[in-house]
């Protein structure tokens, strides 16, 4: 168990920001540690996905339930309001997951594009944040953080892209980008 929990703000447009909270995970795990890992936003097979939830006992994978499984500018508004609806749903269960203090660590990857989007609340996020167990460590990720969050994080990350292959027209490979 940590003695104190931090929150840690993985941003930027680069790869590699669920990467990153991905190996933070697995360190974690290596110690010995509890992990809450949820992906929000992610309706496919990935490569984490597949990984983490092997761990049962000491990890526990978590996605919302989405009715879409379309990236959110292809949604139509309907489909983006019920999108809303399956996040603020699994949130609760998020939410009351990480007050139980059961976890020493909690992914919440891309909720920071959650939050962007305006499908969650940013207060209702922040609070958690504030209310979090005393040595739950949270880390955070997605493309961008207000200010008032960045001041909540004790780390900020900044991934960039300088070069990317999607650039070129490569779309994303299996088990490098998902």
């Amino acid at each position: 168990m940590l003695s104190q929990g931090m929150i840690h703000l993985y941003i930027g447009n680069g790869k590699g920001k669920t990467t990153a909270a991905a190996g933070l995970a697995v360190r974690a795990l290596g110690a010995g540690l509890k992990v809450f890992f949820v992906q929000f936003l992610k309706n496919t097979v990935t490569g984490e996905k597949n990984i983490l939830e092997k761990f049962t006992g000491k990890l526990y994978f978590f996605r919302p339930n989405q009715r879409h499984p379309l990236f959110l500018w292809k949604m139509t508004e309907k489909q983006l309001a019920e999108t809303q609806e399956d996040l603020q749903e699994g949130w609760r269960h998020v939410r009351e997951e990480i007050l139980s203090g059961k976890w020493d660590v909690v992914v919440l990857d891309e909720i920071l594009d959650v939050i962007g989007s305006r499908l969650l609340s940013e207060e209702d996020i922040a609070d958690v944040l504030i209310k979090k167990p005393g040595k739950t460590e949270i880390i955070c990720t997605g493309r961008d953080a207000s200010d008032s969050l960045r001041k909540l994080a004790d780390y900020i990350s900044l991934i960039e892209k300088v070069k990317h292959p999607y650039d070129k027209g490569i779309c994303a490979r299996n088990g490098i980008e998902y």
